[in-house]
């Protein structure tokens, strides 16, 4: 009997392959949903972030302002401070930013104002008397209010007297 010596090739068939196609687009469809899924809760965790982190920056620069100025004035537009070196710091809302001004730069805040209001209170007796700032502002849809109070000294009463 004549023999031959064949020789076989490892090969796969076509229908292993497609299967194969199948279950590798099936497994990248999965993870490019998912993906979609988790860019969307990274992108709107983000963006709430920015406003919080705007507010946070914006309560210490404003409190920090008041803080170190010696006068401050309601403007039509904003709200002016003048430092005990006599620099003037100047709040400001500019379309859906709010702006801090001064000499050396200008600080953007994207934060919407709704309500600046500038008082004096003092207690029943008149011994000890503060400048009131009340700032409304709306974040992630909700009004929040913030109050910063300046003592006013001695010589800044007899000031406001005259």
């Amino acid at each position: 009997m004549w023999m031959r010596n064949k020789k076989y090739l490892a090969a796969f068939s076509i229908v292993e392959v497609m299967v194969s196609l199948v279950i590798t687009a099936i497994i990248v469809g999965l993870i490019f949903g998912i993906f979609t899924i988790v860019s969307k809760q990274i992108i709107a965790f983000k963006k709430e972030n920015e406003q919080i982190a705007d507010f946070n920056r914006l309560s210490y620069s404003v409190n920090k302002t008041v803080f170190d100025s010696e006068k401050m004035t309601l403007k039509s537009n904003g709200i002016a401070f003048e430092t005990y070196d006599g620099a003037t710091v100047f709040y400001e809302q500019q379309g859906s930013y709010f702006l801090r001004r001064s000499a050396t730069f200008i600080d953007t805040f994207a934060i919407q104002i709704n309500k600046l209001h500038l008082d004096s209170i003092s207690n029943a007796s008149k011994s000890k008397t503060f400048q009131k700032l009340e700032i409304e502002i709306t974040i992630n849809e909700e009004s929040i209010p913030l109050r910063f109070y300046k003592p006013v000294f001695a010589n800044q009463l007899i000031l406001w007297d005259k």
